[in-house]
């Protein structure tokens, strides 16, 4: 089916993201590329080597060659293989975007806001795009690395040398139709920057083993790349102490590790708890639903992330999940005795619910209900419709304004900033 009557090619959409690899953001990219590849010409336009076969081993998709075009983003030697410089990747992807632009009918950005030249869709999946927001909403970046990130000459310099190439104009962020990973987001963003957004929860897949709640392992999963607003150290301390109450738990680490001077104390911390703490490093989609469906229970630590993948797949797994109160991972939970505020808190949440079998039969029954909200086939058919929305938009004709399934309507969640 094509969306375009008397056209006789498919309309071509482009998805744009800096670098594919191995997180969070890069879900809702990697998916919605699977969403639309049937009804149109779908590109990928992406810096780095990437390989289908990897994103659909690790993310669970089926993308093929025939199905998905690769357009890789031209970057200077040394900048395309890092993580670091990602602003000024950043830049040099937007500045490509721009010159391909008039070649797609549609052109979605899976990074943050963009500036593509016209009109497109940008899906916001965190705020790593606004250092004031990322060090306000991760207290834990708060200070670090500041002759970097401050108001500094070195950092006015790097600033000036992304705006040669490429502007960025935020006006024609509001020119975008956006897509926000949780009503929290969608909230932030239109009270900070005048984005008025729809609430698309990001794909977390399905396909857990089913394994009986009594043959699950006393233990936590914990999932998420080893950096520092992650804060796994702190999930760390939490269980740690519970352990010392005589709790008899443990914990694996999910995510990928670097050989930063964080990367190297969480090794060292995991090493002094070897007896009760596993580091598994990545884990492809097989193993870390197995992982996941072994175990009774979850832990997350992050801050006022946007939306959180990783609690929604631990809940889908049918792990009962604590994380903090604060940002959109709250809407996955959905439950006072799953938020806490500080460490405390959190060991005295998870000790209470070690401690009842009736409260841990209750929130089990609770996340069941949570649980499919969080689902590929609802990100799939929100991002289908928000693509057939802005194609209406853009050509002026008449249109019923069809809900999303699967998506809520931008609302009103309190920020604890």
């Amino acid at each position: 089916m094509r969306e375009a009557p008397g056209q006789n090619r498919p309309l071509k959409v482009a998805i744009v993201h800096p670098r594919l690899a191995f997180g969070g953001s890069e879900a809702p990219v990697v998916w919605a590329a699977e969403a639309l590849k049937k009804r149109y010409a779908v590109s990928l336009i992406t810096g780095g080597d990437v390989s289908l076969k990897t994103l659909n081993e690790y993310y669970g998709t089926a993308l093929e060659t025939g199905q998905v075009s690769l357009v890789t983003v031209p970057f200077p030697s040394g900048l395309g293989g890092t993580n670091k410089f990602a602003g000024l990747r950043w830049r040099f992807v937007q500045r490509f975007v721009k010159r391909l632009a008039p070649e797609y009918d549609v052109l979605i950005g899976g990074y943050n806001p963009c500036d593509f030249g016209k009109p497109g869709i940008q899906y916001v999946a965190d705020f790593s795009f606004m250092y004031e927001w990322r060090t306000t909403l991760d207290p834990a970046l708060q200070g670090w690395r500041s002759w970097w990130y401050g108001d500094t000459l070195l950092r006015n310099g790097y600033d000036r040398l992304c705006d040669y190439i490429c502007p960025i104009d935020p006006g024609a962020w509001g020119r975008n139709h956006t897509l926000a990973t949780s009503g929290w987001c969608a909230e932030l963003l239109d009270r900070r920057l005048g984005l008025p957004a729809r609430v698309l929860y990001p794909p977390v897949s399905s396909g857990f083993p089913a394994i009986p709640w009594e043959r699950r392992e006393q233990g936590f999963v914990c999932i998420g790349r080893v950096v520092r607003e992650k804060r796994i150290d702190m999930a760390i301390r939490i269980l740690r102490n519970l352990r010392a109450k005589g709790h008899d738990i443990h914990l694996h680490i999910l995510g990928s590790l670097d050989d930063s001077p964080f990367g190297k104390r969480l090794q060292a911390l995991c090493a002094e708890n070897s007896g009760w703490v596993r580091l598994e490093g990545r884990v492809y989609e097989k193993q870390k639903k197995e992982l996941i469906a072994a175990h009774r229970f979850g832990i997350h630590a992050r801050e006022n992330e946007a939306f959180g993948i990783a609690p929604a797949e631990m809940i889908k797994g049918g792990c009962i999940t604590f994380v903090p109160k604060s940002g959109g991972q709250t809407e996955i939970v959905n439950h006072p005795a799953l938020v806490y505020n500080y460490e405390e808190e959190a060991a005295a949440k998870i000790e209470a619910v070690l401690a009842s079998v009736s409260l841990q039969n209750a929130l089990r029954e609770h996340l069941s209900e949570q649980a499919p909200k969080f689902s590929v086939e609802s990100f799939k058919r929100g991002m289908r419709k928000a693509v057939i929305r802005f194609l209406a938009t853009q050509r002026a004709t008449p249109y019923t304004d069809i809900p999303l399934s699967g998506v809520a309507e931008s609302q009103a969640c309190p920020l604890s900033l």
